[in-house]
């Protein structure tokens, strides 16, 4: 699985790059367009063609690349949680005849399908969607200063906003999720 997940993290890596480049390049195209509006100049399609070829590139790529992304992080999700439930059930199958007369077998089974559905979890969600967001906090932001860092101070105000409300979000919605999952219990 090992090759799998480096070539989900190199694929992350392209998708966030091609998520950072198609608005610089529709930014590109904008400029262009009122710079020959104020010049007087005509634009002409021959001329915004290669901009527009690599705009639309980078679009059908940034789509292509998160199908995959999406498509092979399911798969080895899939497969690692089925590897992990296959371990601990014949862990759980040589414990010894006295160790399941004292423990009750179905909470072994709840603690079994409860981890490996919180790692099936875990694992799905890192690679189709944090690992891009880790690439693009950590490369591409320094990036966005770099090229603007007024509208950059501004995106990182709101990076920090959406975070604290996502915050405030998850914890209440752990709060209240604990308390059905005790009723549940």
């Amino acid at each position: 699985e090992a090759r799998l997940g480096w070539f989900l993290a190199l694929a992350n890596l392209a998708l966030a790059a091609a998520q950072f480049a198609e608005p610089v390049l529709f930014g590109k195209i904008i400029d262009a367009l009122t710079g020959a509006q104020k010049s007087g100049s005509e634009v002409t399609f021959l001329t915004l063609t290669p901009l527009l070829g690599a705009w639309v590139g980078f679009g059908l790529f940034n789509i292509g690349c998160g199908v995959v992304v999406a498509l092979y992080a399911d798969r080895l999700a899939h497969r690692r949680r089925h590897a992990v439930l296959t371990d601990y059930f014949e862990h759980v199958l040589q414990l010894p005849l006295a160790y399941h007369g004292g423990a009750h077998s179905g909470r072994l089974m709840k603690i079994m399908l409860q981890g490996t559905d919180a790692l099936w979890a875990l694992w799905l969600s890192f690679f189709r969607d944090h690992m891009a967001a880790f690439v693009s906090l950590l490369i591409l932001m320094p990036l966005a200063l770099w090229i603007n860092w007024q509208l950059a101070i501004l995106l990182i105000a709101l990076c920090v906003l959406f975070a604290a409300l996502t915050a405030l979000v998850l914890r209440k919605t752990e709060t209240l999720q604990r308390s059905v999952q005790d009723q549940h219990s």
